[in-house]
C-alpha cells in the first residue's frame, strides 16, 4: 500500500509517510532475511 501512495499518491504529506514506511520496511525485510540465513 505504501509503495502504491509513492507511485501515485498526491497529497506531500502522505506522500513524505508512506516513504519512511518503505524504508523502515524494506530494512526489516533485509534484516530478517540475514537472520533466517543464518539459521
Amino acid at each position: 500500500m505504501a509503495k502504491t501512495e509513492v507511485d501515485k499518491g498526491k497529497n506531500t504529506d502522505a506522500v513524505a509517510m508512506a516513504k519512511s514506511i518503505v524504508s523502515s520496511q524494506t530494512e526489516q525485510i533485509t534484516q530478517m532475511q540475514d537472520m533466517l540465513a543464518s539459521l
